[in-house]
């Protein structure tokens, strides 16, 4: 993945490659939806398909349960403070006064982005359920820091908040499609980083600041691209659409079939998947030391016993 898939996908895009001069538009992904995350996550799709789900997790549901919510929420706060790092970052430098004022615009896309997501999926999954899911609310403010990362150098801020909304369906459609097509993917990241990695890559297309889609700025920032004689290029609306859509389809054909290819090879020598035993044990308890997370002074506090012993199975 890091020493082939990736790099590829860099060199066709950051690299200057074919992408970026496609169309005579090029694509548009500031900072990795598409190079980053939906190459990530159509590499995660296929291992969780060539994996299989693990034991009884669509018999038992209720058995696979978030292990620990404090730590799903410190994980993705610090995950968010870190996307300012190569989301702003990616301006590249701050020598200016335009490009402080867009590495800025950046940053406020990437949290109008990713706050209205959260809130969305959030709402979203409560309509479902009906029960307060702080796990989802977590995914889908990482779905909404994949949806801006392409299009946070070239939109508004309204933009960025539609382009957070709209992510949020695209995240709950593809964990609910994953469940009921019992594909088993532990931390739905093939959801976040794939399908809003898609939704990414069309919404810097869709909502980029130029004049309708008649003018398209893209990597210019705040001025349009030009022509050779310095004026404003007509027309290239549909053109930057197509760009991002034969990127998609070119990332799909290269990640996709490549980690499917290295998947089958761990799969066949039987390096992929850890033995039956092992797993139904789990690995804590049969290679770790100690074998629990937690202790519970050799009491189950699941079990009856423990519960009918009052103080004697506490912690």
């Amino acid at each position: 993945m890091t020493s082939f898939i990736y790099p590829v996908v860099v060199a066709w895009t950051w690299g200057g490659g074919w992408l970026a001069s496609i169309f005579d538009v090029g694509y548009m992904d500031f900072a990795g939806s598409g190079v980053v995350h939906f190459t990530g996550g159509v590499c995660g799709l296929a291992g969780t398909v060539i994996l299989g789900p693990r034991r009884g997790r669509f018999e038992n549901p209720e058995e696979f349960e978030y292990h620990n919510i404090p730590l799903v929420v410190l994980g993705t706060f610090a995950l968010w403070f870190g996307w300012y790092g190569f989301n702003p970052g990616s301006t590249l430098s701050m020598h200016d006064k335009e490009m402080g004022a867009l590495a800025a615009q950046v940053a406020m896309n990437t949290t109008l982005s990713a706050a209205t997501c959260g809130i969305t999926v959030f709402l979203l999954k409560f309509v479902l359920v009906r029960k307060y899911d702080v796990g989802a609310l977590c995914n889908g403010i990482l779905s909404g820091l994949v949806s801006i990362t392409a299009g946070c150098g070239n939109m508004e801020c309204g933009s960025a908040v539609l382009t957070g909304f709209i992510g949020a369906f695209f995240y709950q459609a593809a964990s609910s499609l994953l469940v009921r097509l019992k594909i088993d993917d532990p931390v739905d990241a093939s959801a976040v980083h794939g399908a809003c990695g898609v939704w990414g890559l069309l919404a810097a297309g869709l909502f980029d600041w130029g004049k309708g889609f008649d003018h398209y700025h893209g990597w210019s920032g705040f001025g349009c691209m030009a022509g050779d004689d310095g004026a404003c290029r007509k027309g290239l609306g549909g053109a930057a659409i197509g760009a991002q859509i034969v990127m998609i389809l070119a990332i799909i054909a290269w990640a996709g079939t490549l980690s499917t290819l290295s998947f089958l090879v761990l799969k066949f020598s039987g390096l992929l998947r850890i033995g039956e035993n092992i797993e139904k044990v789990g690995y804590d308890m049969h290679s770790h030391s100690p074998p629990k997370a937690y202790a519970f002074n050799g009491h189950d506090p699941k079990s009856s016993s423990s519960e009918e012993s009052g103080s004697e199975g506490c912690l």
